[in-house]
């Protein structure tokens, strides 16, 4: 991944690299990203009415799907928004996770002085280094489940996929032990950035209303 080794020259430290590798991505997708935020908080807004027609034609599943299409149509709304960014972003996660494979064969890249080797992942580390040295992977493996589940929480739009998000922890759990950190380190800015540009828009949205 040639950008990725760009960013490095600059940085000179292969996190920082990643870092900025990941901010630039985020910039490149950003209309995407502001579509789907909006369209999320549409969703939400449009819940209780959801829910109407949910009990209204629950014994008519056929029914029930083709007037949530017409209802989706009618308010412009794409209930599947919210999967294109994740989908433009995985060539670039499955890129990345190559690139650091291949940097592992050979000497070690670190990011600044917390990790000697952002190659491995938090399972290796424990094992080769101990849980004194291994602590900042762990961290990054907290860190990368903590803002998946806010950046859920902040999009969710019913009880059932709150639930969904305690499974979804469990499993980002057992992906991040697996992870080389540098893929974390990706994961976790790019989950930073979704989190402060829904708080930036569901702010505006407020202010907004509360000015109307």
């Amino acid at each position: 991944m040639s950008s990725l080794q760009f960013f490095a020259r600059i940085t000179g430290d292969y996190g920082l690299g990643i870092i900025l590798l990941t901010v630039a991505v985020r910039v490149l997708l950003l209309p995407l990203t502001i579509k789907q935020t909006k369209s999320m908080q549409e969703m939400k807004r449009i819940q209780p009415k959801l829910k109407e027609m949910q009990a209204k034609y629950k014994d008519n599943k056929e029914k029930l799907q083709e007037e949530m299409m017409k209802f989706y149509k009618e308010h412009k709304i794409n209930p599947l928004a919210g999967c294109l960014p994740l989908l433009l972003q995985l060539p670039i996660m499955f890129a990345l996770f190559r690139v650091l494979l291949d940097l592992g064969k050979g000497q070690a890249h670190n990011f600044l002085f917390f990790m000697d080797n952002i190659s491995i992942s938090a399972g290796d580390a424990l094992k080769e280094m101990g849980a004194l040295q291994a602590s900042p992977y762990l961290f990054l493996v907290a860190m990368m489940i903590g803002t998946t589940y806010l950046q859920s929480k902040m999009m969710s739009t019913d009880a059932q996929q709150d639930k969904m998000m305690i499974f979804m922890s469990i499993f980002m759990a057992y992906i991040g032990w697996t992870l080389p950190a540098g893929v974390l380190i990706y994961l976790v800015i790019s989950n930073i950035w979704t989190i402060a540009q829904q708080y930036v828009s569901m702010r505006g949205t407020s202010l907004a209303t509360a000015g109307g």
